[in-house]
């Protein structure tokens, strides 16, 4: 039988882990190795970078080295001139002493000379210790008259200071402790059946199952502020039981919402392992989406010798069904003649020739068929299809060639 063919499908979940595992494990090979080669490539750049850094950075020493010495030159002689005007203050201020023996004049001590007569930094820390030494010198001989300070206004104001420190404020904390063990007598019995209510709302809502982020659902919180804050016990009971409700309706919610999640995780999983089967066989398979099995579609494949066919894979969730029928692409939709219709047999063929085989490797990998339709060659016509609904970036790998499509290396070794 060559015809179109449908499957009813199945997960074996052991099966579906172990050759997810494998594939995670292949694909994880496959990124290491790709890894490691990005790493030694990324290597060679950067020691690439580095030696080009460092033939940058001598230039930018000699460079540096050179502007430096200028620079420092250029200083000294600033210094030089800084040290004249110097070497005049100092004169006129033994002039003055010698003048007004009655004067005390302080000399601030020399600044010594840079250590490095080549460090810029050093030679312009020497000139403003020049500047300062002057400008002290020359502050000190005209403000000589200012040396008396006058001290007896800050006694008087210290004096005034102390006279208006106003003495210690009394307390009311008498009267605020009164008032709060009234506020504690009075909300006492309110407190009690608030905790009470709160211990029930806790304890109930310690049945929800456990939260992704810890925190209560909107709904569940309000109804819980109710329960505490319930103007009688009737109405606080009612809450309770409501609020018990309310936990159970949403545990049974999240569970359900986890086992759908459990089984298109499945599908999904199911999908990728497909798309690894059909290239570990050697077709060409268009890009698989993880939704395939979850949502259904249509997915085409084919070998590069059979040119304008295509497998279309149409997956049914509903129904748990596959269908496998081949395609021809061709913009007109003229009847084939013999010649045709001979060549599409062959090819039908040559895909079911294939077929066990994939419906083998793709058990092996959890997802079991079981025949539900098949047809013989040539008991309906190959399908006629518009070119544009197959993927275009398949219809390129499809352009005739002399070249085989051949398997590549497999996540797993092929069943035998």
């Amino acid at each position: 039988m060559s015809g179109p063919k449908s499957y009813e499908y199945s997960f074996v979940p052991s099966l579906l882990d172990l050759a997810w595992g494998a594939y995670q494990e292949h694909r994880q090979r496959r990124f290491e190795e790709a890894y490691q080669q990005q790493v030694q490539a990324d290597q060679r750049a950067q020691e690439r970078r580095e030696a080009a850094q460092r033939r940058e950075d001598e230039r930018r020493a000699r460079e540096e080295a050179k502007q430096r010495a200028e620079r420092a030159a250029e200083l000294m002689q600033q210094a030089r001139g800084h040290e004249r005007r110097l070497e005049r203050a100092q004169g006129l201020a033994e002039e003055a002493g010698r003048r007004f023996p009655g004067v005390t004049l302080d000399l601030p001590p020399m600044p010594a000379p840079p250590g490095d007569m080549e460090d810029p930094a050093a030679i312009e820390r020497y000139i403003d210790a020049i500047q300062s030494t002057v400008h002290r010198i020359e502050s000190g001989m005209r403000a000589h008259a200012a040396q008396a300070a006058n001290q007896q206004g800050l006694q008087e104001l210290m004096t005034a200071l102390a006279a208006t420190v106003a003495p210690e404020p009394r307390t009311a904390a008498d009267l605020l402790d009164v008032y709060a063990a009234q506020v504690r007598a009075l909300a006492r019995p309110a407190a009690a059946r608030a905790s009470d209510r709160r211990t029930t709302a806790e304890r109930i809502l310690g049945r929800l199952a456990e939260l992704a982020d810890g925190a209560v659902p909107a709904e569940l919180d309000a109804l819980m502020r109710k329960l505490i804050e319930a103007e009688s016990e009737d109405r606080a009971e009612l809450l309770a039981l409501e609020l018990r409700a309310q936990v159970q309706s949403y545990n049974a919610a999240r569970e359900h919402a986890e086992q759908v999640a459990a089984e298109n995780r499945k599908r999904e999983i199911a999908g990728v392992l497909v798309a690894e089967v059909l290239s570990d066989l050697g077709y060409e398979v268009e890009p698989i989406t993880e939704t395939l099995f979850v949502s259904g579609g249509v997915a085409h494949f084919q070998r590069a010798e059979w040119g304008d066919y295509y497998v279309r894979m149409r997956v049914d969730p509903a129904t748990s069904q596959v269908n496998f029928n081949m395609v021809r692409t061709a913009a007109s939709s003229d009847p084939p003649d013999a010649s045709q219709r001979r060549r599409d047999e062959e090819t039908e063929s040559a895909w079911c020739a294939g077929l066990p085989k994939l419906l083998s490797e793709m058990a092996a990998r959890g997802i079991a068929a079981r025949q539900v339709r098949a047809l013989d060659a040539g008991a309906v016509p190959v399908q006629v299809v518009k070119p544009e609904s197959v993927p275009a970036a398949l219809r390129k790998k499809s352009e005739p060639s002399d070249a085989r499509t051949a398997p590549r290396e497999m996540a797993r070794p092929l069943n035998k």
